[in-house]
């Protein structure tokens, strides 16, 4: 599981120890209190402690029960590992591989590893299930590959070595040696998990004037003056920050009859319609990210905000008399706020941080 907010991001990878249904329930248990702990007020070092404590007991009461790896990274590249009874984890830098040390220390009843430090721009950590330090046991390689073998695994691979290694490679190629070398199956549930420290990706919508025309400049300064990529969703919203910016809105041609309008203003990375366009993108924002390849505007509209970490959406207060019409409710779109608020959770749900503005 991950969680993310602007200024921190929560990993945590937990491995129900046994298999089936059974190790499932309890690895979903103990990454739920982890990441409910971490959103509410105590801190991560005691959160990760009342949870190993709890599995503590689990394990003594034959209940289900987790190992799990938690990573705190905060925005400045400081970051927090507590591991309870799993592997290693290894800290990528300059394009190397190291086993990261963690203090082993007594929490209350059992012991928790620890690992403090600042990752620069381009590090990541690698967080992986015994699924993956233990393949290969019995299989001729004594215990595991362990953490040093992952890390001797890693150098021989090819980006590796490189200010940009491929780390999805990576991952599916890790994946897939530990399948081989335990015998062309994964003895033991396998995750492998990379962090990596970069800056974010910013996406800014624009969608609906603002409720008073008072609103209006300060409404296109905070789109204009926006980091990261910007569009905007609504033919009234266009025209509002165009004026504004003094600039030239031309329409976009489409041989899609069921695409919403587009049009182009310099500056601006994509215009659209509003609320057709965020409606059909509540259609389609859960879809592999392969399938969003088309030209058409809401696929590229949901391809960017799935790219994209931070997404936040400025939402105009003022009416729009046609959305209440029976049409729009015939052809099944969306009230705007409604759509916004929709992808808002679906977003947020994998992962992204989604701020919502009103004016």
């Amino acid at each position: 599981m991950c969680y993310r907010t602007v200024e921190v991001t929560y990993l945590v990878v937990a491995d129900g120890i046994g298999s089936g249904v059974y190790a499932n329930i309890a690895a979903i248990t103990c990454a739920e209190q982890l990441m409910g702990l971490f959103k509410s007020s105590i801190p991560f070092k005691t959160g990760c402690e009342m949870v190993a404590d709890s599995m503590h007991r689990a394990k003594v009461e034959d209940a289900p029960y987790a190992a799990f790896t938690c990573v705190k990274l905060s925005s400045d590249g400081s970051y927090a590992i507590f591991s309870y009874e799993a592997p290693e984890p290894i800290m990528i830098t300059g394009g190397f591989a190291k086993v990261l040390d963690l203090r082993l220390y007594k929490a209350k009843y059992d012991y928790v590893g620890e690992a403090y430090g600042h990752m620069r721009r381009g590090d990541a950590i690698m967080v992986f299930s015994d699924g993956v330090g233990q393949a290969g046991m019995g299989n001729g390689m004594g215990m595991g590959i362990g953490s040093e073998g992952v890390v001797k695994w890693m150098d021989r691979q090819k980006t590796m070595g490189t200010p940009e290694p491929d780390f999805d490679t990576i991952l599916k190629n890790l994946t897939q040696m530990t399948y081989e070398i335990s015998g062309n199956t994964h003895a033991d549930d396998t995750t492998a998990v990379i962090l990596k420290c970069r800056e974010a990706r910013d996406l800014i919508i624009a969608t609906g004037p603002p409720s008073a025309k008072q609103k209006d400049n300060e409404f296109v300064n905070r789109l204009v003056g926006a980091w990261g990529k910007k569009v905007i969703c609504g033919s009234t919203t266009t025209d509002v920050i165009a004026k504004v910016m003094g600039a030239k809105v031309t329409s976009v041609r489409s041989d899609n009859p069921n695409s919403p309008p587009e049009y182009l203003i310099d500056g601006i990375d994509l215009v659209a319609e509003g609320a057709m366009t965020l409606s059909q993108a509540c259609n389609i924002i859960d879809e592999p990210l392969e399938r969003l390849l088309g030209s058409g505007v809401v696929e590229r509209f949901c391809r960017m905000m799935r790219e994209s970490d931070i997404i936040t959406f400025m939402m105009g207060a003022a009416m729009n008399a046609a959305h209440g019409d029976l049409l729009f409710k015939q052809l099944g779109v969306r009230p705007r706020r409604e759509s916004v608020e929709t992808l808002a959770e679906r977003l947020t749900a994998m992962g992204k941080v989604v701020i919502i503005e009103n004016y």
